[in-house]
């Protein structure tokens, strides 16, 4: 046995004496640490990935043996502690949520800790980390938006799933996962704020508000004060535009695990130039409740942005997305307007664009209030964004009359006012995730009846039908002729023969303009469903429709 494994089973022997779990310690196989943000970013994908280096021993903050559990690299290969100093930086630099290196060659050694502000604070002679050690480093001056970084996306799903899985799971106050997304969300609606107010030039030279207060022995308790108190604060201002009924003014988290969020999140710029990263962060904590056979799969960024492109979205235009999610259609189309027609000081032109022609509706509550502070942070648009049921529109005046206000007829109750011009959507899907006959009839959805026509059940003027086929007809029906519609749906809805009567029921409504192919790849982290994005223009209400109108008229 060398001298470097002699002192690397010496350490971890002390670990484990010190109260680590074997299973939390791992030095065979070395970690491998990804070279590059790139690498990064392919191992959070699961792909093959470049290493800088191997370090000698890691621990984790839980029994996963994940990336997002990474606490503290050690490294005992290099004799010196310039080498090892050196070694370690490089190590802490590439990965996102380790806070800790530690450094020995068995007689001298070193603590190299990450700040805030992206500096190092070194301690010599340091003894070995015990499992419950706060590993945090208050900067020593509080930062400021210049001090703040832009994450990689692979960095903060690291960190963010580091959260969600090792430190608001063992919360004690809130104890059920939708409890604990919600207050996690609250956390990160501070750190919006936050961000939305030190980004503004006259304030980049102030302390960002969301950071962490007091000393070693004070932050803990310091910080969930401060965060509490800007909550509230936020919660009274945005009371009746962001939060529900049943929301209070105060996060129900505990103080250590509010003080953890603070940790992680205050070093970056949550809201910067890139308002996608608000959306990836909202992605991973709400996949962690999510259930695939939910067919909720979130739009990943990188087909969200030329999806919105090849809309040709204008200020002119009005926009739904009857399915909005966690909004990243609906505030890529506000980005994408705000860059090509208001930069040049027509900023009260935006908001009146954003509050009169963006609209969403979605039955997650957690997506529609992530929704509105998003659209609010990039100046408002909150406006139309609605909590319901937009397939089942019988149920509009009874459950969810707010949707019934702002999209129903006015002239024809019942019926749902085309006045839109673009319908921008991706609809959870899936064969098992359907719309029953009876709401299809309710409803008065037209495509139920003509998949019947072609199903072995002829009798039946209607059939359960896939909720993304009846989200179709929910585009047609929203918008005006002309309009047009922009739905991610699977391909097999094309090209399959199940589905041979579906070229009859576009007859007269639409005509496809566009088709954007989407790899499967591209909803890895979510689903495996091969979808495409069909662009169509309405051009009528339909054969049969025409047909009913021929009839009545004889």
């Amino acid at each position: 046995m060398g001298p470097e494994e002699v002192v690397r089973q010496n350490v971890v022997a002390e670990l484990k004496r010190l109260g680590w779990k074997e299973a939390r310690l791992q030095w065979s196989p070395e970690w491998r640490v990804p070279d590059t943000p790139h690498d990064l970013t392919k191992r959070e994908r699961g792909q093959s990935f470049k290493a800088c280096g191997r370090a000698d021993l890691v621990a984790f903050a839980d029994d996963s043996g994940q990336p997002h559990a990474l606490q503290v690299i050690f490294e005992f290969k290099e004799p010196t502690i310039d080498q090892g100093r050196d070694q370690l930086m490089r190590y802490l630099a590439s990965e996102p949520v380790v806070r800790m290196g530690y450094w020995t060659n068995g007689t001298a050694s070193l603590a190299v800790y990450k700040s805030h502000t992206n500096d190092w604070i070194e301690v010599k002679d340091a003894p070995l980390p015990h499992p419950g050690d706060d590993l945090t480093a208050p900067p020593e001056h509080p930062p400021t938006w210049e001090d703040l970084r832009e994450p990689t996306e692979a960095q903060l799903s690291t960190a963010l799933k580091r959260l969600v899985a090792t430190v608001v799971s063992g919360d004690s106050r809130s104890v059920r996962r939708e409890d604990q997304l919600r207050e996690l969300l609250h956390v990160l609606l501070v750190k919006v704020e936050s961000d939305n107010v030190a980004s503004v030039k006259s304030n980049r030279e102030k302390a960002v508000s969301f950071r962490i207060y007091g000393d070693q022995a004070t932050m803990v308790k310091l910080t969930a004060k401060a965060i509490q108190d800007q909550f509230k604060d936020y919660f009274n201002k945005q009371r009746t535009r962001v939060f529900h009924r049943d929301d209070v003014d105060h996060i129900r988290l505990n103080d250590e695990t509010v003080f953890a969020v603070v940790d992680t999140l205050a070093p970056w710029r949550i809201l910067g130039d890139k308002v996608d990263l608000l959306a990836k962060a909202f992605q991973i904590f709400r996949t962690q409740a999510m259930k695939s056979g939910e067919g909720q799969f979130l739009t990943p960024q990188r087909i969200i942005r030329p999806c919105v492109m090849a809309m040709d979205i204008t200020s002119e235009d009005k926009v739904i997305d009857p399915a909005c999610g966690s909004g990243g259609f609906l505030v890529e189309a506000l980005r994408q307007v705000q860059e090509r027609e208001f930069q040049n000081g027509d900023a009260w032109r935006m908001v009146k664009f954003a509050n009169d022609g963006l609209y969403g509706v979605d039955m997650d509550p957690i997506g529609v209030k992530l929704t509105k502070a998003m659209m609010i942070a990039m100046q408002d648009g909150s406006t139309h964004t609605l909590i319901g049921d937009a397939v089942r529109r019988h149920l509009w005046r009874s459950q969810f009359p707010q949707i019934q206000q702002e999209l129903g007829s006015p002239s024809n109750e019942g019926e749902i006012a085309e006045q839109f011009t673009v319908v921008l959507t991706n609809p959870p899907f899936g064969e098992d995730l359907k719309v029953s006959a009876a709401d299809a009839r309710a409803a008065g959805y037209t495509i139920t009846k003509s998949a019947a026509s072609a199903s072995r059940a002829k009798k039946k003027e209607h059939v359960d039908l896939e909720i993304g086929l009846i989200y179709l007809e929910l585009a047609h029906r929203l918008l005006q002729v002309g309009g047009r519609v922009g739905i991610v749906l699977p391909e097999t809805y094309f090209f399959s023969h199940k589905y041979r009567w579906l070229p009859d029921w576009l007859e007269g409504r639409f005509v496809l303009r566009g088709m954007m192919n989407i790899a499967m790849e591209a909803f890895e982290e979510f689903c495996r469903a091969k979808t495409n994005f069909y662009i169509f223009e309405k051009v009528g209400y339909g054969t049969e429709h025409e047909n009913n109108e021929s009839e009545e008229g004889q």
